[in-house]
């Protein structure tokens, strides 16, 4: 008997914490079905505050995104569990901190919520604008604070002098230079050497860039080319970054700027597919004149600006596709055919730099395959952009040409300093 009755004591126990464990699930899941889980994680918390009961839980959510082409920082913050007053009420706050509307493809955004009783509730919203800046907007007593977080970042001149092994990239890649720094040197040169004839093996190349580091001695960001060489078989070509009237360009040892009204080739690493003239149209099938030239690229390869300007035509054009037109000084004019894409706030009016990013190869329109289809417009007609006669850059004189010259001095003496 006394055996009997252990076995119904601890059937009684067993079924009075089944019973527990179940009210406890009900309580703590019923109605969460429709809850988002988070992109990256999820921290359980207690609260053993006395005020409220042990089964009380609540959950901190940490989820992320970065911003693709056509996102921006409000349509981010649509996905969230944020109503559109405390959109409006996070964007006033961020803007003394940043330029919300001008956040960049890739920019992180981490939202940090918790769930109390059922309800997720948005606590924090981390921004990241670039590399060096944290952004935090809280929402304290509801209203929302914003904290930036700077990193000290640490100056140091990096100097390079490498022969060319195949090409500029590879040869400056297997010395850990960054991609930004070997586009802006290629770029520097686009307008005097012809990438694919005039270099060789063995030809040399010289630079000096500024890079920063934080404390722990890690890469944060690149600075500018201070100075760039490119030594082929019979010349050599060299250029000194310098600020002339609130206005940075590079010049030769002489002091004439590299810049020219416009690029021939708006695009690097690109093969000249087919040139101006008379041909057979590929899709057509007849005889056409093709009014500028095709360069065969991969979709994606990004397109420059050919020179400063504005936009004056950027949508859907006929059989060139997704199209770009910008308006230069002088009378000129380039146009842009077949994108696959447009580059961010690419649109009518925009002013565009020479040599910035403006959209990217692919094979929209009329197309048999991924190019730029690039066309040069002088005074309403359209010529041969591999012909035009380029207009050179400006002559330092007087004044502007003594602090050139000091200023050359001072980059040549940093570059003796580093390699002894």
């Amino acid at each position: 008997m006394h055996l009997l009755n252990k076995k119904i004591l601890v059937f009684v126990i067993g079924l009075i914490l089944i019973s527990a464990v179940a009210y406890y699930l009900s309580v703590s899941f019923n109605d969460n079905s429709d809850i988002q889980k988070p992109k990256e994680a999820i921290q359980i918390q207690n609260d053993n505050t006395e005020e409220k009961d042990s089964l009380d839980l609540f959950f901190s959510f940490l989820e992320y995104y970065e911003l693709e082409e056509g996102d921006t920082l409000i349509s981010t913050l649509k996905k969230t569990n944020l109503n559109n007053i405390e959109i409006d009420q996070l964007i006033i706050a961020a803007e003394d901190s940043m330029e919300t509307n001008q956040l960049r493809i890739g920019t992180r955004i981490e939202i940090i919520s918790e769930l109390i009783k059922e309800k997720r509730i948005v606590k924090e919203v981390v921004i990241y604008p670039d590399s060096e800046e944290k952004i935090s907007v809280l929402k304290i007593d509801d209203k929302f604070t914003v904290r930036k977080d700077v990193k000290t970042l640490y100056s140091e001149l990096v100097f390079h002098e490498v022969d060319i092994d195949k090409s500029i990239y590879s040869s400056l890649k297997n010395i850990n230079v960054p991609d930004n720094i070997i586009m802006s040197f290629v770029q520097l040169f686009s307008f005097d050497i012809d990438f694919q004839r005039d270099i060789r093996n063995k030809n040399q190349i010289k630079i000096l860039f500024e890079q920063f580091k934080d404390k722990e001695d890690k890469l944060i960001k690149t600075g500018s080319i201070l100075f760039a060489e490119i030594v082929l078989t019979k010349d050599a070509y060299e250029l000194y970054k310098f600020e002339d009237n609130n206005e940075i360009e590079y010049f030769n040892s002489d002091g004439k700027s590299a810049t020219k009204a416009l690029m021939k080739t708006p695009i690097n690493g690109a093969r000249l597919s087919s040139a101006y003239g008379m041909r057979k149209h590929p899709i057509l099938g007849y005889n056409k004149k093709h009014m500028g030239v095709d360069f065969a690229a991969p979709t994606g390869t990004p397109i420059m600006a050919a020179g400063t300007g504005h936009i004056e035509y950027v949508g859907t054009n006929g059989g060139a596709g997704k199209y770009i037109r910008i308006k230069h000084l002088n009378g000129y004019k380039t146009s842009y055919s077949h994108l696959s894409s447009y580059a961010s706030g690419m649109q009518k009016n925009v002013r565009v730099k020479q040599g910035q990013t403006i959209g990217y190869v692919g094979s929209t329109g009329l197309s048999t395959g991924p190019h730029l289809h690039y066309e040069v417009i002088f005074n309403g007609e359209k010529i041969n952009p591999m012909k035009m006669k380029l207009p050179s850059g400006k002559k330092l004189k007087g004044t502007s040409l003594n602090n050139f010259l000091a200023e050359k001095d001072r980059i040549n003496n940093e570059i003796s300093k580093i390699k002894n």
